[in-house]
């Protein structure tokens, strides 16, 4: 790595027109991709790193990125970050690094932003990369030689350093910043799933995904429904969860293996979070205890509360109420419901208590409701994104029955893999597909939740990239507008419509766009969104349907 010294600058003389000074200080450049051994990056002001000869990845604080071959990245001033080059050639001047201070008006220390809208850790797309290069090797000959010191030589380094970040800039917009935005919050949405056990705040993740603070807070909420506290809360809590029902762990241990170092205030949170103190959700393991003990299904008089209806069902359990407000009406056993009472939207207290239940299973959105239910009877949280398999062997083993569970997950399995047997002949091989779904007039695309489950498998469709991505990122399903469904790109379209009335309507400016429209019609699918749930009963009726849907 040869390191050429530009300037020391000197009081800078910033034009009244500009808000900003950009002072070129010093450029890096690596040479040869042959050592793949990672080479620290000086921690010297605002820095443009630029794969001009090779690709491979900078390592930066708790992330890494691969780079392309003509991809730049823009780095904070006290960003720690190492260059590895991939290795698979001899390049000169295959890295350059660009380093440079910027100076507001009127102040004599170097700020630590510079004022432009360009994100920091992104990668950026250089189109015009032969004038990149060329200006990115007279600013290094310029540092090479003593001509770095002459006032004229100065002048024209920072006009040249103020070009290359136009062009950063102008490349940013074109690229559609808005799209990659969204796939680096993505991304740290992905992170927090591996690393919520450390301390994380909103300004380290904005950081880390490059998108400025006030944009970054608003993206993820878009993308997950929650603010990014409120997210990494409920990740920790989950994992609370699984220790206070799978350990016997003193409190203290799980409040540090989820993150917090204070048991009292982990404790709050949990309560805040869930509407039980850890003591009392710790409690209902002996619900599934007690089934152990009695070898018989100890409950008669369950209540559903959210998304666990048609898990029972599928046991045999049939509850005395349940939410027949929204799912009741939706199911595609909805004909099937008679004799459950309505306990109505999310379940209202007054109407469960009045069935006199003997366990509540919860699955739904509201956690803070479990606390007055749980006055009532014994109450038991099911996640309602767990995937089906686990999900329906955590019903099973409150009633002891989980072989019939393990029965019907690998019956499934096995109806599955022979109707895509089936099937493959009409669809090609490595196909993507995208799910969308229309309901009660808003547009969702799936991740890996409802129907996903059943045309992702392993012998039917992959997931359109940014489809992929909300898989890996933890995101069951997420609200996009009709201009945004190209984004999804995919071989294959499947849309599925609720009967509301605004669904319909929506669903035809879908099917009338041009996007739509330029699919070959045996390429896009529409059918009823009863299909869209992943309870046991729906999975197998989708099976013989499938045919049906695809038009065979």
């Amino acid at each position: 790595m040869n390191d050429y010294p530009l300037l020391e600058p000197d009081e800078p003389s910033a034009s009244p027109l500009l808000p900003y000074l950009y002072v070129p200080v010093k450029v890096h450049i690596v040479d040869s991709a042959l050592n793949s051994s990672a080479k620290s990056l000086q921690r010297s002001g605002h820095r443009i790193v630029a794969f001009v000869q090779s690709e491979g990845k900078l390592h930066l604080e708790g992330h890494s990125i691969h780079v392309d071959k003509g991809v730049c990245l823009l780095l904070a001033p006290d960003a720690k970050a190492e260059i590895e080059l991939s290795g698979n050639g001899d390049y000169l001047d295959a890295v350059y690094v660009i380093s440079f201070d910027a100076y507001r008006l009127g102040e004599q220390q170097p700020a630590n932003e510079i004022g432009l809208k360009l994100p920091y850790e992104t990668k950026i797309d250089v189109t015009s990369m032969s004038r990149f290069v060329d200006l990115l090797e007279q600013m290094a000959e310029v540092a090479s030689t003593d001509q770095s010191h002459q006032e004229v030589e100065k002048l024209k380094q920072q006009i040249r350093l103020q070009e290359l970040l136009v062009m950063l800039m102008d490349n940013v917009t074109a690229s559609n910043s808005a799209s990659d935005a969204a796939l680096a919050v993505e991304r740290t949405v992905a992170y927090m799933a591996q690393h919520y056990r450390e301390e994380i705040t909103v300004e380290q993740l904005s950081r880390m995904s490059g998108v400025a603070r006030w944009q970054y807070s608003a993206l993820f909420q878009s993308l997950t429904g929650k603010k990014p506290l409120d997210y990494l809360t409920e990740l920790r809590m989950n994992r609370a969860k699984e220790l206070l029902l799978l350990t016997d762990d003193p409190l203290r241990e799980i409040s540090r293996r989820v993150g917090y170092k204070d048991e009292y205030y982990f404790a709050r949170r949990f309560r805040h979070t869930m509407g039980l103190t850890p003591k009392q959700y710790a409690r209902t393991r002996s619900y599934n205890q007690s089934v152990s003990d009695q070898g018989a299904n100890p409950f008669s008089r369950v209540v559903a509360v959210g998304y666990v209806l048609g898990d029972l069902l599928a046991l045999g359990i049939r509850p005395v109420g349940a939410d027949m407000t929204v799912i009741g009406k939706k199911v595609v056993y909805r004909n099937e419901l008679h004799n459950i009472s309505d306990i109505g939207l999310l379940g209202e207290p007054g109407k469960i208590k009045a069935l006199n239940p003997d366990l509540i299973l919860y699955s739904s959105f509201r956690q803070d409701e479990m606390e007055d239910l749980s006055k009532i009877a014994p109450t038991v949280s099911i996640d309602r994104n767990e995937p089906t398999y686990s999900r329906i062997i955590q019903v099973a083993k409150l009633f002891g029955k989980q072989n019939l569970a393990q029965q019907w997950i690998e019956s499934h399995k096995r109806k599955s893999e022979e109707m895509w047997k089936h099937l493959a002949a009409h669809k090609g091989t490595k196909e993507t597909a995208a799910i969308f779904v229309f309901a009660e007039g808003r547009l969702f695309v799936m991740g890996m939740k409802g129907i996903a489950l059943t045309l992702y498998h392993p012998m039917a469709f992959e997931p359109a990239d940014k489809v992929k991505k909300m898989i890996e990122s933890g995101i069951p399903f997420y609200a996009v507008e009709l201009e945004q469904i190209s984004e999804y790109d995919a071989d294959r379209l499947f849309l599925l419509v609720d009967e509301s009335e605004r669904s319909k309507k929506e669903a035809m400016r879908v099917m009338n766009s041009t996007y739509w429209n330029s699919f070959d019609s045996q390429h896009v699918y529409v059918t009823e969104a009863k299909w869209n749930f992943d309870d046991p009963i729906t999975m197998d009726r989708l099976l013989p349907a499938l045919p049906r849907i695809f038009r065979m």
